[in-house]
Formats: C-alpha cells, structure tokens, sequence
C-alpha cells in the first residue's frame, strides 16, 4: 500500500484514520501540528492607481471586511488542520445566509478532486452512487437539492461542486490521489509497538522459574510413588509459589531452572525505536517529551511552523477566490485577506517585531491588535465602542498604582539591578545548567 499509495488511496486514508484512533504517537503528533495553528488576520489595502476615492474605499472596506468576517476561519482552523493531516485531503461544502456562512464536511471516500483553480484551491465531485439513504439524509439541504438536480441534467455519477459552495484543499498539492502528511511514519509506531511487546515477553521470560520436585525410584529406576501421593504434594507447592511459576514432578533430583538473558550488549530496543519515530517525522523529541534546552526547541517549532504557514497561504487563497466570486473586484484597487505568519508558540515574537516597525511609523497597528486577537472586524466595532459609545465610562478610569506608574524611589527594594535574563527559550544548554544552578550567584562559586 505504501509502495503504490496511487492505486489505494481511499485504504491509505482509511489505514491513517485508525491510526489516529488506536495509536497515542500519531494522534499526539498530529494535535501537535493541529493546535498550533491560529487564524490572526487582517485585511490589507493595494493600490492599483493613484486616482482613488477614499471614501469609496472606505465603504467598500467595511463591506469587504464584514463579509470575509463570517467565514469564522479562526473557528474551523482545528477541524481544517485535522483533516489536512490525517486525510490529506478536506471536502467541504459551504452555505451562506445573510447573516452566516456555514461549512459541511463531506466524507472524503465518497469524494475526488476534479481540478485546480486560484493557485492552491482545487474543485471536487461527490459521486452520487456511492450515497446511502442515511448519510444523504444528513447532508445541508442545498446540497441534498444539487444531488437530486443532477439525476435530471446528467447520468453521470460524478456530481461536480460549484466553486462558491466548495472548500477543498489538499495538504500534498504535488499530485491529486490522496496521501496523508505523516503516513510514512506508521511503520516507525508499529516497530516501537512490535518492541514494546517483545520488552514485555522478555521480562515475563526472566520472571519465570520452574520447580521441580523429585520423585524416588526402586532398583529397576520405577517410581515408587503413585499419583495419590505425587498430586496433592505437586497443588501444595502451586499453592505457595507465585503464579508466574512452573511446578512439575520429575523423577531427577530437585533443582530450579530460570529463563534469563544473560546478553551482556541487550540495549533498550523501544528507546531507539522511540528516537527512529522522531527523527522520520522530521521534528525534535523535545517537542512532545523533554527538551535538552530552551533554544533547541524554539528552533525546532521555527521549522514545523512554516509547514503551517503553508497552509495559511492555501486559505488566503481559498478566501480570495470566495470574495471574488460575491463581486469584491474593483478596477483601481484590491483588499487582500492576509492569516498572520503565526502560530501558539510565536505569537509574542511576532508582537515584538511589529512593535519596533511601529516605533519607525511603519504602519502595523492593525498587524499587532490582530496578533492579540483582535482582528479587522473587531478593530473597526471596537474603535466606535471605545472612542463614541463608551468613551465617557473610560474617562472616569484612574490609573492603578503599579511599579511602571511610580517613581523610582517607590520601586521594589527587591529588584537587585542587573541586565534582564534571557527567556528561557533562548538560553543554551550550558546556560540552561547555570540558571539551574544559580552559578552567577556570588555565594554559590567556588573561592
């Protein structure tokens, strides 16, 4: 199957939804890269001649923002990413009201992918035949309406999504049959299962003893007990010693055998099984298990998180394709939809970046309120509540007596001066050691 995942695409896609099911090492890894995701966004501004109408703009901008605001993107990223990468593929079928837009995930073995358009935005088709009662029953309406109006117009099977009511990407967007991001590392989690049950047989082996209790013999080498005598005797000893162990009656001489490993270079197999998983996946062993130091694992994140940022720029694309089919397209200008190059584990870096192009009037405002979670939407609503509606209850707040609002002889007689530590996350593993053990503290060197 690995060999030919063209010919068995469906039964990959099956073999990794199990696997996410049965196995902790490929559903952490896959949380892992599913949780890290985050939808900041915002809408930029691109000028396409020097003739504008700003106030033209400005209503158009609002328009745009409120219509990009009920994709919810920042709501579905979790169920996007999971299907990205346990799938490789999301089929998912959109409706709008006018207050609404919702998204239906269709099952992707009644789906296949029909054509590309937009760069990263593929167009699908749910084969009609393979629908049963029950599961057309739970499909959107609109799409019950679109399956039953094809039996009409087309005898063909493959019913084809219009592009308006489709959301369909592909994680591996090299080729079209579906193979999941993380597949090729199964056979590393069934080699770490397959040494974990032989650890397993092995310390049951070395456990296990067998007792043997000798039964006298005549001159001509009969036992000269019968099984009245032997049976009761054999119970009694099964009685007093653990379960693990063997009791057998044998006419030699009693004796205790043991079953042992005595390979003086047995080395812990499910460790290097372990470290093989890791290494396939391409990501650090610090990430899910302990980290050797901070500045090991922030590079590794670095790395994982511009494979997220590839899929970022599959939804920009994805959203640009939406909002021109609903009539966003002006001559002299564009709004583009921009995700924010962020993940869980960046965002506060992020922050800091666009803090300093702020202070050389670069123009990020709306770049560092999205980062915090407040995006274009919330921007504009929240700067009418605070400045027009609320601004009379914010003017009677005071200022809360902090050490940034007093003076120096206020400060705190703990702080000890110095440079400010590094975080954590940029410490070296000799630096590591040396917070650890308080070395730069005078009283902890050695004279």
């Amino acid at each position: 199957m690995a060999q030919y995942p063209e010919q068995y695409g469906k039964g990959v896609v099956r073999l990794s939804q199990y696997m996410y099911l049965k196995s902790g090492y490929y559903k952490r890894l896959i949380d892992y890269f599913t949780d890290m995701a985050v939808i900041n966004w915002t809408v930029d501004l691109i000028l396409k001649d020097t003739k504008i109408n700003e106030k033209t703009i400005q209503s158009n901008y609002y328009k745009y923002v409120d219509q990009v605001n009920k994709f919810k993107l920042e709501n579905r990223i979790s169920d996007i990413m999971k299907k990205l990468f346990i799938e490789d593929i999301c089929f998912g079928f959109v409706t709008e009201t006018e207050t609404d837009i919702s998204i239906y995930w269709i099952d992707s073995k009644y789906c296949e992918i029909k054509s590309i358009v937009n760069g990263n935005v593929y167009q699908y088709a749910i084969n009609r035949s393979l629908l049963t009662d029950s599961y057309f029953s739970t499909l959107p309406l609109e799409l019950q309406e679109l399956l039953k109006e094809s039996k009409k117009t087309s005898p063909n099977n493959m019913v084809m999504i219009p592009y308006e009511n489709s959301l369909c990407l592909k994680y591996n967007n090299d080729f079209i049959y579906p193979y999941p991001a993380l597949f090729q590392i199964i056979i590393s989690i069934l080699d770490i299962d397959d040494y974990k049950d032989l650890a397993k047989a092995k310390t049951e082996a070395d456990a296990y003893k067998l007792v043997c209790l000798e039964i006298p013999t005549n001159e001509d080498g009969q036992m000269s007990m019968g099984d009245e005598i032997i049976t009761p005797f054999t119970e009694m000893t099964k009685n007093v010693v653990p379960a693990s162990w063997g009791v057998v009656p044998t006419p030699m001489k009693m004796h205790l055998l043991e079953s042992k490993s005595t390979a003086s270079d047995d080395s812990n197999k499910v460790a290097d099984a372990v470290e093989n998983f890791y290494t396939e996946c391409g990501i650090s062993k610090a990430l899910i298990s302990s980290a050797s130091s901070g500045s090991e694992l922030k590079y590794s994140i670095k790395v994982d998180s511009s494979d997220i940022y590839r899929i970022y720029r599959m939804l920009e694309s994805w959203v640009d394709l939406q909002m021109k089919l609903r009539g966003h397209v002006y001559k002299t200008y564009q709004f583009e939809y921009s995700i924010l190059p962020t993940t869980v584990f960046d965002i506060s870096d992020y922050i800091d970046t666009q803090l300093k192009l702020a202070q050389v009037s670069a123009p990020v405002k709306g770049r560092m309120l999205a980062a915090n979670g407040i995006n274009t939407a919330k921007l504009l609503g929240n700067s009418i509540l605070e400045n027009s509606i609320l601004g009379n209850v914010f003017d009677k707040w005071k200022t809360l007596n902090t050490s940034y609002t007093q003076s120096g002889n206020n400060s705190d007689i703990t702080d000890k001066g110095g440079r400010p530590q590094k975080s954590e996350d940029d410490l070296s593993d000799s630096g590591t050691q040396t917070r650890e053990d308080d070395e730069n503290n005078k009283a902890n060197r050695d004279i």
